[in-house]
């Protein structure tokens, strides 16, 4: 009887682990419950103009544990579920976050790799996202998340890595924000698309949860195309 158990217990384990959720439907899936019912509404109406912009397919996951799994095999399972991106152009990207493990992963399609490249996403986790999430602010992560993803996809994402070790006078600092300011391309970046799209609902603050785009966003094929993705990206622990 014992090892009847033990085996149903391996048994189950490992339906869990397998188990992927299913697209629903939304960009954003808070599996989880980690993001604020505005934050999700903003980013879903900021993904939907990302994608009706430059056919770039961004989706956000949160699940409460990995089950034992590893997380880069996790995403790529997910992103192979939902296919995303466009078949003809593998222009997907996964952002998964995992509380309970504390880990995040950025799942990126092969249309997208040579901008959002292995060491830009780990980039992106480590000084973007991993800073918020270290004081349980999961609503300004996942969002600074976001929004360095779609910069990095349209090469609008510049920040280099410093050495922990090198300190800034406020006077350095004053400075290159003055600098970063002056080279923010303010009146569209790629073909305008910037201005347009993400950047356009950066610029004039993002939607309220009541915004028409909210559940609108998705209608039909527009979810995921046949996108495909080599298990490019990066994880990182916070």
């Amino acid at each position: 009887m014992k090892k009847i158990f033990l085996f149903l217990l391996v048994s189950f384990a490992g339906i869990a682990q397998s188990a992927l959720p299913e697209q629903g439907g939304y960009w954003v899936h808070d599996n989880a419950g980690i993001l604020s019912p505005q934050t999700k509404a903003e980013l879903e109406a900021a993904l939907k103009a990302e994608r009706d912009t430059t056919s770039n397919q961004i989706a956000v996951l949160t699940i409460p544990s990995l089950g034992g799994s590893n997380i880069n095999d996790y995403a790529l399972k997910v992103f192979e579920k939902w296919k995303i991106g466009q078949a003809k152009k593998d222009n997907g990207v996964l952002f998964l976050i995992a509380p309970n493990e504390r880990k995040v992963h950025i799942e990126v399609g092969y249309g997208l790799e040579g901008a959002l490249t292995d060491a830009l996403a780990s980039r992106i986790i480590r000084n973007e996202v991993a800073p918020f999430f270290r004081t349980n602010n999961f609503d300004a992560g996942v969002k600074a998340g976001v929004l360095s993803i779609v910069q990095a996809v349209e090469g609008q994402y510049k920040q280099e890595a410093f050495p922990l070790s090198f300190h800034f006078s406020p006077l350095i600092i004053f400075v290159i924000i003055i600098l970063i300011f002056m080279l923010l391309p303010i009146n569209g970046g790629r073909n305008g698309r910037f201005r347009n799209g993400f950047g356009h609902v950066l610029a004039t603050g993002f939607p309220h949860s009541g915004h028409s785009w909210t559940r609108s966003s998705w209608s039909g094929s527009s979810w995921g195309g046949g996108g495909m993705s080599g298990g490019g990206g990066a994880s990182a622990s916070w």
